[in-house]
């Protein structure tokens, strides 16, 4: 189920070459509602800072012509690298993260070398929200929160730097209280 349209209308955003969640993850009779990936944004939010110092050191190289040529050029190289390698890990970060809405629980798939998997039962969710900041409100993406509200859990999850984070919201407000309200009626049967 990759790059297709979702149940409910939502356009999944993932494209071929991405980490689609593995079937071996689900519960037996668990069906995913869907699944997408962070905004291509993620790498930049995720390589700001480093990127950012390799931009300095290129700047430096630059501008600083009191600096004998060999460090001037080194500097300009090592903060080139810096961009570059970053950048790459960045968009392998970006590959490698899927997040995923089922029926009965919410999954963040992530990692580089292996894949990571946390999750949290829809029943387990004290509380979601979404948090933009400046930045993300004018790129049209942000951040959706999940508190667990069981101590022994990790505690929360951030899926980050998705698209249309409130209609996701929405979307998964209505899955928690559609399993909730199937687990009442499976405790009266």
């Amino acid at each position: 189920m990759s790059g297709g349209p979702a149940p409910g209308g939502l356009e999944q955003d993932l494209p071929e070459q991405a980490r689609v969640i593995a079937p071996s993850l689900l519960q037996s009779g668990e069906i995913i509602v869907f699944q997408l990936k962070p905004s291509r944004w993620y790498m930049v939010f995720e390589s700001l800072w480093i990127a950012a110092i390799g931009l300095i050191l290129v700047l430096m190289g630059l501008s600083i012509h009191e600096l004998p040529a060999s460090v001037r050029s080194w500097a300009i190289v090592v903060g080139i690298s810096v961009i570059g390698l970053r950048a790459t890990v960045a968009y392998l970060q970006w590959l490698g993260r899927t997040y995923v809405l089922t029926d009965r629980r919410i999954l963040m798939q992530y990692g580089v070398l292996s894949a990571e998997v946390e999750c949290m039962g829809l029943e387990e969710i004290q509380n979601t929200f979404v948090a933009q900041a400046a930045a993300q409100r004018l790129l049209g993406i942000g951040s959706l929160f999940f508190r667990c509200r069981h101590e022994t859990h990790r505690g929360s999850m951030v899926w980050e730097h998705i698209r249309e984070p409130k209609e996701i919201h929405a979307r998964i407000i209505l899955q928690i209280d559609r399993w909730k309200r199937t687990l009442e009626m499976m405790k009266r049967q």
